[in-house]
C-alpha cells in the first residue's frame, strides 16, 4: 500500500491593523476572518525524485524553495508534490503563507517530523507582522491577535478565536487589472510608513472591544458594521491619506457608490487589491450582488470580478488516503 496525504488550507480576508504608532513592545495586532471557497489543496506521495506538478510557474517556484529549505533542515526522502488548487496569489487573501503553512505541515506529517505549526511558521519567517493567516490555518473563524513582542521567536499572540455567524455571508471583489503590495516593495512601505505616520490607536481598539467583538458574540450587524468602518477608515488614512483610497482605484469608486447608498461594512483585505462587503443575510448579498452587477456594467469597467464566499469557522483539513 502506498500512502497519500492531501491538505486543504483556507484564504482569509485581513481586516486591518490595531496598533500603528510603533510606540510599544507589541507591534501592530490585527484582525480578520477565515472565509470559505479559495483554498490551497496540495498532495504528496513518494517519487523517485523530488517533483512539484503545478500550473502556475510562480507558486511551482515558490513550492521547490520552500522544498529546498525544509530539505536543508530535515533528511527526508524523495517525494512529489502536486497543487491541485490555489489561492490568487499578491490579491490580498494570505496566499503565501497558506502556501508555506501547508507544505510544512503536510511535508511533516507524511514524514513523522513532529514540527508543529508555530515552529514551520518561524523557520520560515510568516507572522513577523500579523499572525491572522496562522490562526485561519490553524482553527479558521475570526481571530485578534495583539502582535509580538521584540524579538520573540513566536507567531503574534493570538487573544481570541470567534465563530462566524452563518448568516451572516460576503461578497468579495477582485481587481485583475493589478497585483497587491509583497515582497520587498511591501518591506519598504512599512519602513516608510513607520517613519511618517501615526494614527490614533485608541480608536481601533475601542471599535474592537465597543462594536466589533460585541456584534459578532451578539450577532448585532449594526454595530460591527459601526466597528469595521472605524477600522478600515483609519486604514485607508495611514495607508493612502484618505479614508475612501483602496489599492484599487476602481474598487474605491464602487466603494464610495456604496458609501453614498448607506451601505458602510466593506473594506480592503491587506493590502489588497480584494475588497469585500459583509451582509447580514444571503438575501442582501444576493439584492446587492445585481446593483453591482449592473453599475459595473453601465459604467463600462473592465477586469472586475465578484465573488459569494462565506466565513469558515474550521482551518486546514488533512486527509490521509492509500492506494495499491
Amino acid at each position: 500500500m502506498e500512502k497519500i496525504f492531501e491538505i486543504k488550507s483556507p484564504a482569509r480576508i485581513h481586516i486591518g491593523f490595531l496598533d500603528l504608532n510603533f510606540n510599544s513592545n507589541r507591534k501592530f495586532g490585527s484582525l480578520g476572518l477565515t472565509i470559505s471557497d479559495f483554498f490551497f489543496r496540495i498532495r504528496i506521495e513518494k517519487s523517485q525524485n523530488i517533483e512539484v506538478v503545478s500550473n502556475c510557474l510562480s507558486i511551482k517556484k515558490k513550492t521547490m524553495k520552500i522544498i529546498e529549505f525544509l530539505c536543508l533542515e530535515k533528511s527526508i526522502s524523495n517525494f512529489k508534490i502536486t497543487i491541485l488548487s490555489k489561492i490568487p496569489i499578491h490579491n490580498g487573501l494570505g496566499s503565501g503563507t497558506q502556501l508555506t503553512l501547508s507544505l510544512g505541515y503536510l511535508i511533516s506529517e507524511f514524514f513523522n517530523l513532529n514540527m508543529n505549526v508555530n515552529h514551520i511558521a518561524h523557520i520560515f519567517n510568516r507572522g513577523v507582522r500579523s499572525g491572522i493567516g496562522i490562526e485561519s490555518f490553524k482553527k479558521g473563524g475570526f481571530n485578534i491577535d495583539v502582535g509580538k513582542l521584540d524579538g520573540s521567536p513566536y507567531p503574534p499572540l493570538n487573544i481570541l478565536n470567534l465563530n462566524w455567524p452563518s448568516e451572516w455571508k460576503i461578497l468579495l471583489i477582485m481587481d485583475q487589472n493589478i497585483t497587491g503590495v509583497h515582497g520587498e516593495t511591501e518591506l519598504k512601505e512599512f519602513r516608510e510608513l513607520k517613519k511618517s505616520k501615526l494614527i490614533n490607536s485608541n480608536s481601533n481598539f475601542k471599535s474592537l472591544v465597543m462594536n466589533i467583538i460585541p456584534g459578532i458574540i451578539e450577532e448585532n450587524f449594526i454595530e460591527f458594521s459601526i466597528g469595521l468602518r472605524e477600522i478600515q477608515d483609519n486604514m485607508s488614512k495611514f495607508f493612502y491619506g484618505n479614508k475612501n483610497k483602496f489599492a484599487s482605484p476602481i474598487i474605491a469608486k464602487i466603494f464610495l457608490n456604496l458609501k453614498i447608498n448607506g451601505i458602510n461594512c466593506f473594506g480592503q483585505s491587506s493590502w489588497g487589491p480584494t475588497g469585500f462587503i459583509f451582509f447580514e443575510n444571503a438575501k442582501k448579498r444576493n439584492e446587492l450582488l445585481k446593483y453591482l452587477e449592473n453599475y459595473i456594467n453601465l459604467n463600462g469597467i473592465r477586469g472586475i470580478k465578484l465573488f459569494k464566499v462565506d466565513g469558515r469557522n474550521f482551518g486546514k483539513k488533512l486527509i490521509k488516503k492509500e492506494r495499491l
